[in-house]
């Protein structure tokens, strides 16, 4: 049997990340049908991520290496982004562009795996992946504060989606600049202390999906 791992914080933050996706996951897929063609995206980002949460956890408590499931995290997850967004924004522009940066982060992404390994951490793919969602969410909050035609932004999906997506990417993006240097220059106990803060923003980003999956958008 596969030694556990000790219960310090970052691994009871890698349990509880695992366990609000799973959670994220789950009401993906009970509400599926009654959501709408736009949240669906949303529900279908959540199921595509589940097995890939279970797996990641699996393979770190017996001691393995789960770096090679990330581009296909990274790619699964800007693709489905992209979908929401632009069924969204309904910007003919952002219609056009999205295919061809997410085709390119793809061809980016796949190359940068096979010339450097898929067991290395490559953060120059995380670094241009939270600026591609960064940017849609920055359109998204354009376009709110723009047009004004959401009445109560707590209750609405998109908005709880769209700040999570802030939150997580903006301190994402933090780690993923400064990880090499972190690696080179701090202890190994530090920069487990870095990666349980991003467990954190994990759990945030996943409570956000969780509360736009449970609530019903306004009309």
């Amino acid at each position: 049997m596969p030694t556990p791992i000790p219960l310090t914080l970052p691994a009871i933050l890698s349990y509880l990340t695992v366990g609000v996706s799973v959670v994220a996951g789950m009401m993906g897929l009970a509400s599926f049908r009654r959501l709408s063609t736009q949240l669906r995206y949303l529900a279908a980002l959540t199921i595509f991520e589940l097995p890939l949460e279970v797996a990641a956890l699996a393979i770190t408590l017996v001691h393995g290496n789960n770096l090679f499931l990330m581009p296909l995290y990274t790619i699964g997850e800007l693709t489905l982004l992209a979908l929401l967004y632009q069924r969204t924004l309904q910007l003919h522009t952002f219609a056009r562009v999205a295919p061809w940066a997410v085709g390119g982060f793809a061809v980016y992404a796949l190359v940068d795996s096979l010339v450097l390994g898929v067991s290395w951490y490559r953060p120059g793919q995380q670094i241009v992946q939270s600026l591609l969602i960064l940017v849609m969410v920055g359109l998204y909050f354009w376009k709110l504060l723009s047009e004004l035609q959401v009445r109560y932004l707590a209750k609405e999906p998109m908005f709880w989606v769209s700040t999570g997506l802030l939150v997580y990417f903006l301190g994402y993006l933090q780690i993923a600049l400064f990880s090499n240097y972190l690696l080179q220059h701090y202890s190994l106990q530090f920069n487990r202390n870095v990666w349980a803060v991003h467990t954190l923003l994990s759990i945030v980003l996943h409570s956000c999906y969780c509360v736009a999956l449970w609530m019903r958008p306004q009309k």
